[in-house]
């Protein structure tokens, strides 16, 4: 049994000053600053859970800190109409970037952002993290984020009126080094992670205050509907659709850009992608 404990390195809020550090009273909290302030709580609750079945917890909102806060100053800068939400980190997408679904050639050519990145507490040798210097692409990634550009033009015209969000920033590995999902956690963890995902995914919906909500496969597309029914954001209009993930792990997936290039038209998105709205 695994606790997730930071062991090496200081604590975020340290790494990454805090509001009150960073500006005046006369000045407001920038949005995407406000964003990431609910992550460092998300993260804090996140840490005093157990897996049994786990070994090694990466949280590259953490240790990839300085090019996860990149994307959010870029690409957050205010309220968006649509929001998309995958899972969690990929091995060597997000773990490696800090970046949902953060493919390595597209964080670098077509965001165009570099950074520094620490290291997890508590390294698996299968799972080493070598940031931009990775040579191995997130299949996910390539497939989102290419469908994205072809379909919106460019990612800064898709960041108009869209953002690409993860449900949980944790990636979580076994002794063998094989990548567990959220949704194959063992025990009261697996509820756990749910649970206190939701409270704040919550809080970042409010603050964002999308029209539409895109849930990236089938375990985030059933955990926005236990929000649904006990939030009372989901009821101001807020519009939940769920898109086929783009893993190629998922069964039935070897066509996923059309079929994503089709659920993006016939649910009328595209306008939103294209920043056309």
């Amino acid at each position: 049994m695994a606790n997730f404990k930071r062991q090496n390195y200081k604590p975020i809020n340290e790494i990454y000053p805090t509001h009150d550090s960073l500006t005046s009273k006369y000045f407001p909290t920038p949005f995407w600053k406000q964003f990431f302030d609910i992550e460092c709580d998300l993260n804090n609750e996140l840490k005093t859970l157990k897996f049994n079945n786990i070994t090694h917890v990466y949280n590259p909102i953490e240790y990839a800190f300085d090019l996860h806060c990149q994307y959010l100053k870029k690409f957050l800068g205010g309220h968006k109409k649509l929001m998309l939400i995958g899972m969690n980190p990929g091995p060597n997408g997000m773990a490696q970037t800090g970046i949902p679904f953060g493919n390595i050639n597209t964080v670098k050519n077509s965001m165009h952002i570099e950074g520094y990145i620490e290291q997890p507490p508590l390294v698996h040798p299968k799972r080493p993290v070598k940031g931009l210097a990775t040579s191995i692409e997130e299949p996910s990634g390539v497939r989102i984020w290419t469908l994205i550009e072809k379909l919106a033009g460019s990612i800064d015209i898709f960041s108009q009126q869209c953002f690409m969000h993860n449900f949980c920033p944790l990636a979580f590995f076994d002794s063998q080094g094989k990548n567990i999902t959220p949704g194959e956690l063992k025990g009261d963890a697996k509820a756990a992670v749910r649970d206190i995902c939701l409270k704040y995914l919550e809080k970042e919906l409010l603050l964002v205050q999308p029209e539409i909500v895109v849930a990236i496969g089938t375990y985030v597309g059933d955990c926005m509907k236990r929000l649904a029914k006990q939030s009372n954001y989901v009821g101001c209009n807020v519009n939940i659709l769920q898109l086929a993930h783009p893993s190629p792990r998922s069964l039935n997936n070897t066509n996923w850009p059309d079929k994503a290039t089709n659920f993006f038209e016939s649910n009328d998105l595209l306008k939103y992608l294209k920043n056309e709205n």
